[in-house]
Protein backbone atom coordinates (compact mmCIF):
# COMPACT_ATOMS: atom_id res chain seq x y z
CA UNK A 1 0.00 0.00 0.00
CA UNK A 2 0.98 3.37 -0.94
CA UNK A 3 1.63 5.85 2.10
CA UNK A 4 -0.18 9.12 1.58
CA UNK A 5 1.48 12.24 2.12
CA UNK A 6 0.79 15.46 3.91
CA UNK A 7 -1.29 17.82 1.54
CA UNK A 8 -1.23 21.00 3.29
CA UNK A 9 0.13 22.22 6.56
CA UNK A 10 -1.14 25.41 8.81
CA UNK A 11 0.78 26.92 11.42
CA UNK A 12 -0.30 28.77 14.63
CA UNK A 13 2.29 30.33 17.41
CA UNK A 14 4.89 27.86 17.12
CA UNK A 15 9.09 28.45 17.13
CA UNK A 16 9.08 31.67 15.61
CA UNK A 17 6.29 31.67 13.42
CA UNK A 18 3.27 33.73 14.32
CA UNK A 19 1.28 32.03 12.11
CA UNK A 20 1.25 30.97 8.28
CA UNK A 21 -0.68 33.74 6.50
CA UNK A 22 -2.33 30.56 4.38
CA UNK A 23 -2.13 27.05 4.43
CA UNK A 24 0.83 25.43 2.92
CA UNK A 25 0.54 23.10 -0.04
CA UNK A 26 2.77 20.76 -0.58
CA UNK A 27 4.17 18.62 -2.91
CA UNK A 28 6.34 15.54 -3.34
CA UNK A 29 9.27 17.04 -3.59
CA UNK A 30 10.02 20.61 -1.78
CA UNK A 31 12.74 22.99 -1.40
CA UNK A 32 12.29 25.57 1.29
CA UNK A 33 13.97 28.84 0.27
CA UNK A 34 14.45 32.15 2.01
CA UNK A 35 16.91 34.58 4.40
CA UNK A 36 17.89 33.03 7.75
CA UNK A 37 15.06 32.99 10.89
CA UNK A 38 11.88 33.21 8.48
CA UNK A 39 11.15 29.54 9.51
CA UNK A 40 12.16 27.30 7.15
CA UNK A 41 13.65 24.99 9.92
CA UNK A 42 10.42 25.59 11.84
CA UNK A 43 8.35 24.47 8.98
CA UNK A 44 10.20 20.69 9.08
CA UNK A 45 9.75 20.68 12.50
CA UNK A 46 6.32 21.67 12.49
CA UNK A 47 5.82 18.48 10.26
CA UNK A 48 7.96 15.97 12.34
CA UNK A 49 6.03 16.87 15.29
CA UNK A 50 2.72 15.14 13.42
CA UNK A 51 3.79 11.42 13.86
CA UNK A 52 6.08 11.73 16.69
CA UNK A 53 5.34 14.07 19.42
CA UNK A 54 4.51 11.51 21.68
CA UNK A 55 5.35 11.93 24.78
CA UNK A 56 7.68 8.22 26.61
CA UNK A 57 7.64 6.96 22.64
CA UNK A 58 11.17 6.75 21.49
CA UNK A 59 11.69 7.03 17.77
CA UNK A 60 13.24 4.06 16.22
CA UNK A 61 16.54 4.09 15.81
CA UNK A 62 17.43 7.07 17.52
CA UNK A 63 15.77 6.10 20.80
CA UNK A 64 14.73 8.98 22.04
CA UNK A 65 11.18 10.84 21.71
CA UNK A 66 10.99 13.34 19.01
CA UNK A 67 10.38 16.17 21.86
CA UNK A 68 13.92 15.23 23.36
CA UNK A 69 15.34 15.34 19.73
CA UNK A 70 14.07 19.19 19.10
CA UNK A 71 15.19 20.12 22.62
CA UNK A 72 18.09 19.55 22.09
CA UNK A 73 18.24 21.40 19.31
CA UNK A 74 16.94 24.55 21.12
CA UNK A 75 16.37 26.24 24.33
CA UNK A 76 13.03 27.29 25.84
CA UNK A 77 9.60 26.32 24.78
CA UNK A 78 8.85 25.60 21.24
CA UNK A 79 5.25 27.59 21.53
CA UNK A 80 5.48 31.32 19.98
CA UNK A 81 6.69 33.65 22.49
CA UNK A 82 7.17 31.18 25.28
CA UNK A 83 3.41 31.05 26.18
CA UNK A 84 0.35 30.16 25.55
CA UNK A 85 -0.40 27.06 23.04
CA UNK A 86 1.05 26.32 19.42
CA UNK A 87 -1.63 25.21 17.03
CA UNK A 88 -0.21 22.89 14.24
CA UNK A 89 -2.62 21.96 11.50
CA UNK A 90 -2.42 19.03 9.07
CA UNK A 91 -4.24 18.08 5.86
CA UNK A 92 -3.49 14.24 4.45
CA UNK A 93 -6.49 12.70 2.35
CA UNK A 94 -8.62 15.46 2.72
CA UNK A 95 -9.14 14.73 6.52
CA UNK A 96 -8.03 17.25 9.11
CA UNK A 97 -5.42 16.52 11.71
CA UNK A 98 -4.15 18.76 14.56
CA UNK A 99 -2.02 18.96 17.20
CA UNK A 100 -2.25 21.63 19.95
CA UNK A 101 0.63 21.86 22.25
CA UNK A 102 0.42 24.12 25.50
CA UNK A 103 3.79 25.73 26.70
CA UNK A 104 4.56 23.40 29.52
CA UNK A 105 1.72 21.54 29.30
CA UNK A 106 0.01 18.56 27.43
CA UNK A 107 -0.70 17.76 24.09
CA UNK A 108 -4.23 17.92 22.44
CA UNK A 109 -5.39 15.52 19.74
CA UNK A 110 -8.26 16.43 17.00
CA UNK A 111 -9.24 14.29 13.54
CA UNK A 112 -11.40 16.18 11.69
CA UNK A 113 -12.68 18.82 14.35
CA UNK A 114 -12.71 15.75 16.93
CA UNK A 115 -11.04 15.75 20.32
CA UNK A 116 -9.30 12.44 20.43
CA UNK A 117 -8.21 10.78 23.49
CA UNK A 118 -5.04 9.57 24.41
CA UNK A 119 -1.94 8.63 22.30
CA UNK A 120 -2.42 5.27 21.62
CA UNK A 121 -6.31 6.38 19.69
CA UNK A 122 -4.06 9.26 17.90
CA UNK A 123 -1.72 6.78 17.18
CA UNK A 124 -4.25 4.05 15.51
CA UNK A 125 -6.27 6.76 13.69
CA UNK A 126 -3.54 8.62 12.12
CA UNK A 127 -2.26 5.25 11.36
CA UNK A 128 -5.15 4.53 8.78
CA UNK A 129 -4.95 8.11 7.40
CA UNK A 130 -1.58 7.40 6.73
CA UNK A 131 -2.00 4.04 5.31
CA UNK A 132 0.37 2.79 7.71
CA UNK A 133 -0.94 -1.16 8.52
CA UNK A 134 0.62 -1.32 11.80
CA UNK A 135 0.08 2.09 14.09
CA UNK A 136 3.57 1.42 15.81
CA UNK A 137 4.90 2.33 12.45
CA UNK A 138 3.41 6.01 13.01
CA UNK A 139 6.72 6.77 14.74
CA UNK A 140 8.65 6.06 11.91
CA UNK A 141 6.53 7.56 9.17
CA UNK A 142 8.69 11.01 9.31
CA UNK A 143 12.57 11.22 9.60
CA UNK A 144 14.22 14.76 10.68
CA UNK A 145 17.79 15.48 9.74
CA UNK A 146 18.86 18.48 11.47
CA UNK A 147 21.90 20.55 10.85
CA UNK A 148 23.60 19.20 13.92
CA UNK A 149 27.15 17.48 14.13
CA UNK A 150 26.55 15.49 17.47
CA UNK A 151 23.16 14.47 15.82
CA UNK A 152 25.12 12.75 13.03
CA UNK A 153 27.31 11.01 15.53
CA UNK A 154 24.46 10.06 17.45
CA UNK A 155 22.58 8.28 13.92
CA UNK A 156 25.93 7.28 13.02
CA UNK A 157 26.47 5.16 16.35
CA UNK A 158 23.16 3.86 16.73
CA UNK A 159 23.23 2.66 12.83
CA UNK A 160 26.85 0.84 13.98
CA UNK A 161 25.38 -0.55 17.00
CA UNK A 162 21.31 -1.23 16.34
CA UNK A 163 20.87 -1.70 12.64
CA UNK A 164 24.15 -2.73 11.32
CA UNK A 165 22.87 -6.31 10.98
CA UNK A 166 19.86 -5.45 8.92
CA UNK A 167 21.68 -3.02 7.02
CA UNK A 168 24.07 -5.75 5.90
CA UNK A 169 21.66 -8.22 5.04
CA UNK A 170 19.69 -6.31 3.24
CA UNK A 171 22.26 -4.95 1.00
CA UNK A 172 22.08 -1.42 2.29
CA UNK A 173 25.59 -1.22 2.49
CA UNK A 174 26.45 -2.02 -0.70
CA UNK A 175 23.27 0.19 -2.50
CA UNK A 176 24.37 3.46 -0.77
CA UNK A 177 27.95 3.06 -1.72
CA UNK A 178 26.89 2.32 -5.75
CA UNK A 179 24.44 4.77 -5.80
CA UNK A 180 25.77 7.67 -3.88
CA UNK A 181 28.79 8.12 -2.94
CA UNK A 182 30.98 6.14 -6.13
CA UNK A 183 29.36 8.33 -8.93
CA UNK A 184 30.38 11.49 -6.60
CA UNK A 185 34.43 10.29 -5.93
CA UNK A 186 36.73 9.87 -7.84
CA UNK A 187 37.55 6.17 -5.95
CA UNK A 188 35.60 3.27 -6.90
CA UNK A 189 34.32 1.59 -3.26
CA UNK A 190 32.50 -2.35 -3.55
CA UNK A 191 31.07 -1.34 0.29
CA UNK A 192 30.54 -0.06 3.49
CA UNK A 193 31.76 -1.97 6.51
CA UNK A 194 32.19 -1.50 10.20
CA UNK A 195 35.62 -2.34 10.82
CA UNK A 196 36.98 -1.77 14.34
CA UNK A 197 34.40 0.53 15.46
CA UNK A 198 34.55 2.73 12.63
CA UNK A 199 32.51 3.37 9.78
CA UNK A 200 34.69 2.54 6.55
CA UNK A 201 34.49 1.97 2.64
CA UNK A 202 36.13 -1.15 1.07
CA UNK A 203 38.62 -0.37 -1.68
CA UNK A 204 39.97 -3.09 -4.36
CA UNK A 205 43.42 -1.45 -5.88
CA UNK A 206 43.92 -3.85 -8.51
CA UNK A 207 47.13 -3.93 -7.90
CA UNK A 208 48.24 -7.83 -7.76
CA UNK A 209 49.27 -8.82 -3.47
CA UNK A 210 47.91 -5.16 -2.71
CA UNK A 211 44.87 -4.48 -0.72
CA UNK A 212 41.87 -4.19 -0.56
CA UNK A 213 42.48 -0.69 1.53
CA UNK A 214 39.55 0.62 4.40
CA UNK A 215 38.93 4.30 4.06
CA UNK A 216 37.38 5.64 7.03
CA UNK A 217 33.92 7.74 5.38
CA UNK A 218 35.00 10.37 7.76
CA UNK A 219 37.90 10.96 5.46
CA UNK A 220 36.23 11.82 2.68
CA UNK A 221 34.79 14.74 3.60
CA UNK A 222 32.21 15.64 6.10
CA UNK A 223 29.50 16.13 3.12
CA UNK A 224 30.18 12.38 2.12
CA UNK A 225 29.88 11.46 5.41
CA UNK A 226 26.70 12.92 6.30
CA UNK A 227 24.63 12.02 3.33
CA UNK A 228 26.03 8.22 3.81
CA UNK A 229 25.15 7.81 7.55
CA UNK A 230 21.45 9.35 6.76
CA UNK A 231 21.16 7.47 3.21
CA UNK A 232 21.52 4.44 5.50
CA UNK A 233 19.30 5.42 8.13
CA UNK A 234 16.61 5.82 5.44
CA UNK A 235 17.18 3.18 3.60
CA UNK A 236 16.85 1.40 6.68
CA UNK A 237 13.64 2.85 8.17
CA UNK A 238 12.39 3.43 5.09
CA UNK A 239 10.14 6.62 6.04
CA UNK A 240 7.09 7.79 4.28
CA UNK A 241 8.45 11.72 5.07
CA UNK A 242 11.49 12.88 5.05
CA UNK A 243 12.53 15.97 6.28
CA UNK A 244 15.87 17.59 5.55
CA UNK A 245 17.54 20.74 7.11
CA UNK A 246 20.66 22.84 5.41
CA UNK A 247 20.78 19.92 2.73
CA UNK A 248 23.81 21.28 1.16
CA UNK A 249 26.18 21.83 4.78
CA UNK A 250 29.67 20.45 3.41
CA UNK A 251 28.32 19.05 -0.22
CA UNK A 252 29.97 19.39 -2.98
CA UNK A 253 27.67 20.10 -6.39
CA UNK A 254 28.42 16.48 -7.77
CA UNK A 255 27.54 14.86 -4.92
CA UNK A 256 24.51 16.97 -4.23
CA UNK A 257 23.51 16.01 -8.05
CA UNK A 258 23.39 12.49 -7.17
CA UNK A 259 21.72 12.96 -3.74
CA UNK A 260 18.90 14.82 -5.32
CA UNK A 261 18.52 12.44 -7.76
CA UNK A 262 18.67 9.84 -5.22
CA UNK A 263 15.78 11.28 -2.79
CA UNK A 264 13.92 11.66 -6.04
CA UNK A 265 13.54 8.50 -7.10
CA UNK A 266 12.02 6.82 -3.89
CA UNK A 267 8.41 7.08 -3.49
CA UNK A 268 9.56 9.17 -0.35
CA UNK A 269 7.77 12.73 0.14
CA UNK A 270 10.60 15.38 0.82
CA UNK A 271 10.60 18.50 2.14
CA UNK A 272 14.32 20.30 2.02
CA UNK A 273 15.81 23.54 3.48
CA UNK A 274 18.69 25.15 1.48
CA UNK A 275 20.86 28.64 1.20
CA UNK A 276 22.60 27.07 -2.31
CA UNK A 277 21.94 27.41 -5.68
CA UNK A 278 23.62 24.34 -6.33
CA UNK A 279 20.77 22.45 -4.76
CA UNK A 280 17.97 24.20 -7.18
CA UNK A 281 20.76 23.40 -10.18
CA UNK A 282 20.64 19.79 -9.00
CA UNK A 283 16.73 19.82 -8.88
CA UNK A 284 16.36 21.06 -12.18
CA UNK A 285 18.82 18.75 -13.27
CA UNK A 286 16.89 15.73 -11.74
CA UNK A 287 13.41 17.52 -13.01
CA UNK A 288 11.08 15.58 -10.99
CA UNK A 289 7.25 15.07 -11.43
CA UNK A 290 5.72 16.77 -8.58
CA UNK A 291 7.84 19.00 -6.83
CA UNK A 292 8.55 22.68 -6.46
CA UNK A 293 10.77 25.49 -4.64
CA UNK A 294 8.78 27.44 -1.88
CA UNK A 295 10.39 31.07 -0.89
CA UNK A 296 9.86 32.20 2.14
CA UNK A 297 9.33 35.34 3.84
CA UNK A 298 8.56 37.27 6.95
CA UNK A 299 7.00 40.51 8.27
CA UNK A 300 7.50 42.37 11.08
CA UNK A 301 4.94 40.91 12.83
CA UNK A 302 5.78 37.06 12.15
CA UNK A 303 3.48 35.90 9.81
CA UNK A 304 5.18 34.30 7.13
CA UNK A 305 4.31 34.14 3.64
CA UNK A 306 5.32 31.70 1.27
CA UNK A 307 5.18 32.09 -2.66
CA UNK A 308 5.27 28.52 -4.43
CA UNK A 309 7.40 28.16 -7.83
CA UNK A 310 6.75 25.29 -9.95
CA UNK A 311 10.40 24.13 -11.64
CA UNK A 312 9.62 25.85 -15.08
CA UNK A 313 9.18 28.89 -13.02
CA UNK A 314 12.69 27.97 -11.22
CA UNK A 315 14.14 27.33 -14.73
CA UNK A 316 12.95 29.94 -16.21
CA UNK A 317 14.93 32.63 -13.96
CA UNK A 318 18.02 31.29 -13.80
CA UNK A 319 18.00 31.32 -17.57
CA UNK A 320 17.39 34.94 -16.86
CA UNK A 321 20.38 35.10 -14.50
CA UNK A 322 17.90 35.98 -11.67
CA UNK A 323 18.31 34.87 -7.97
CA UNK A 324 15.16 32.56 -6.72
CA UNK A 325 16.64 33.10 -3.40
CA UNK A 326 16.50 36.96 -3.40
CA UNK A 327 13.06 37.36 -5.29
CA UNK A 328 11.01 38.06 -1.57
CA UNK A 329 11.96 41.56 -2.03
CA UNK A 330 11.41 41.47 -6.14
CA UNK A 331 8.36 40.57 -5.86
CA UNK A 332 7.40 42.29 -2.37
CA UNK A 333 6.05 39.08 -0.78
Amino acid sequence: MRLKRVESIYIEEFRGIRRLKAPLKLAKINVLIGRNNVGKTALLEALYLLPTYATGRAIPLLGKTASSLISTLHSGSLVYGYAGEARLTYWIGGHEVKLVLEAGGPTRYYIDGDAVEGESSYFERLSNLLGLKDPSNVLRFAFYVPNSSSFLSELRDKIKSVAWDSIVKRGIHRKVVEELVNPAVYDEFTEMLVERDRLKLRKELGVKGIGPLYVDVADLGEGVERISVVALALEYLSPGLVLWDDVESAVHPALMERLIKWLTSREWQVVLTTHSLDTLYALLEAYPKDACVVLLSKTVDDVVKARVFSLEEVEDLVEKHLDPRKLAEVLGI
